[in-house]
């Protein structure tokens, strides 16, 4: 938790598009295609300054990445019991994992085929 604080702290003071030691997508490097994941740091930059669209410019998956996440940590925060156990349910489930997974696929080829 201390080194995601740490993480936090310093993408908040120093801007990836300005910086060439901020690490860069291995798979853009290597393919020139965006992957999904490519724009997160930038993104996660403009949302620790407020700027939740522009953030979301930059990914268009975090519109449903963050809320699961979300989702994710409180689960793991509750205390042990039935909803815990309910919430984990439904966030581990089958149906719930393979959106992720297909929306995931999808938004791959959709960003390099519109360049998003």
């Amino acid at each position: 938790m201390l080194l995601i604080i740490i993480g936090l702290g310093i993408l908040y003071m120093f801007n990836p598009i300005d910086y060439r030691w901020m690490p860069r997508c291995l798979v853009k490097q290597l393919t020139g295609l965006s992957c999904p994941g490519c724009g997160l740091m930038r993104a996660a930059y403009a949302a620790l300054h407020g700027h939740f669209a522009e953030a979301v410019a930059y990914n268009y998956w975090l519109l449903l990445t963050v809320p699961y996440v979300l989702v994710l940590i409180m689960q793991r925060l509750m205390p042990a019991g039935r909803i815990k156990n309910r919430v984990g349910q439904l966030l581990y489930h089958r149906y719930t994992l393979s959106f992720y997974i297909v929306t995931f696929l999808a938004w791959f080829f959709i960003r390099n085929i519109y360049d998003l």
